[in-house]
């Protein structure tokens, strides 16, 4: 490390040295709790969910809780960006003796899915101005396409709902075909059973009408005449309990 600035740097590594501290208590709390701490993988979320193309959105101004996901360093820092690798000290205490103020952070570079986002760039940056009380931080953003909204507070279980939500609206396209309609299930394993329902459903009425049935035309039946009707009975035994 360079020895311009020797009491800047000494601070710096300081403070580097208190956020891996920290960055191990919630190692522990997390093991406890059972809760992963870590930031999510860019390109498993990007297979799972089965994301488009990107379009460039330019500079934002991005709150820091919302960044949840690295593309290729989410093994490096916490999901509340403290250091993981104590190999990251130098260059992290760089950055911390460059910034008098967030003027001095150069934009990071950012993926948006949804309401979160991902890194592509400036792992340190954030890193730095979250320990300095940031809420927000500067990035050049590229949205993805996504059918599946993804939410900053989501969660290992969350995130099962949605990689089997992508995989139920591809396999039936119930977006396209109902698109004013979202299918919000609480329970892993539940997509599965609806896509093999609309399945069966299309099989009978082909049965029924002699012909072969086109997929969106399935759908809409189905979801017209068994999903819905059930949800409305559902909802009215429930306002008659209240």
């Amino acid at each position: 490390m360079s020895s311009e600035h020797p009491a800047m740097l000494r601070s710096a590594v300081s403070d580097f040295q208190q956020s891996r501290r920290q960055a191990q208590i919630e190692a522990v709390l997390s093991g406890l709790i059972g809760r992963p701490t870590g930031l999510l993988s860019y390109e498993e979320v990007r297979k799972r969910l089965r994301l488009g193309t990107s379009v460039n959105r330019g500079v934002e101004n991005v709150p820091i809780q919302s960044i949840i996901g690295s593309v290729g360093r989410y093994h490096d820092f916490t999901r509340s960006f403290l250091p993981r690798q104590d190999s990251d000290r130098d260059r992290w205490a760089r950055v911390k003796v460059g910034v008098t103020d967030l003027s001095g952070l150069p934009p990071v570079e950012l993926y948006k899915i949804g309401e979160a986002y991902f890194v592509i760039d400036g792992h340190h940056r954030i890193s730095v101005a979250r320990q300095v009380g940031a809420s927000h931080i500067e990035a050049y953003v590229r949205e993805v396409h996504t059918r599946v909204n993804l939410s900053p507070k989501v969660d290992p279980e969350d995130l099962i709902l949605k990689y089997e939500y992508a995989d139920f609206l591809y396999g039936t396209e119930f977006d396209q075909v109902i698109p004013d309609v979202e299918l919000k299930l609480t329970e892993a394993g539940l997509y599965p059973v609806l896509k093999e329902h609309i399945d069966v459903h299309r099989y009978y009425m082909g049965v029924d009408e002699e012909r072969e049935i086109p997929y969106s035309e399935a759908v809409r039946h189905w979801y017209e005449n068994v999903y819905r009707p059930v949800i409305d009975v559902i909802h009215a035994v429930s306002y008659t309990h209240l």
